[in-house]
């Protein structure tokens, strides 16, 4: 299928490690999740096998990624490495919404994500 509409699908939690909901689209090669997370949630400190791009599309989060740490807003990225501990946290009184692309490796997606 080509085409998605984010509103049109179903969302859950995708991963162990953060109190977002998400849904997932799976390319060949490359992955892409939108998150949905309310005030006061978190991602806990962890990494990945693959590198990772975070567009920010609403509200405000605190991101910390290796040793650096900032406040992002809708309209900023947020590059992470392969293989570099971060974590992020809704820093708002709002809802934090972010799409995350990922590249499909040895640990993502992980097998909770892949359940309907």
């Amino acid at each position: 299928m080509p085409f998605y509409g984010w509103d049109d699908m179903k969302r859950r939690n995708l991963v162990k490690t953060t109190d977002s909901e998400g849904s997932l689209i799976l390319g060949e090669f490359t992955t892409v999740t939108r998150q949905v997370q309310g005030p006061g949630k978190a991602t806990r400190p962890h990494i990945h096998g693959c590198e990772q791009m975070i567009q920010i599309v609403e509200g405000e989060g605190w991101f910390r990624v290796g040793d650096e740490e900032k406040t992002v807003h809708a309209g900023e990225m947020v590059h992470i490495p392969e293989g570099t501990l971060h974590e992020q946290r809704n820093a708002g009184a709002g809802r934090f919404v972010y799409l995350s692309f990922k590249n499909r490796s040895e640990d993502w997606p992980p097998p909770e994500a892949l359940d309907s």
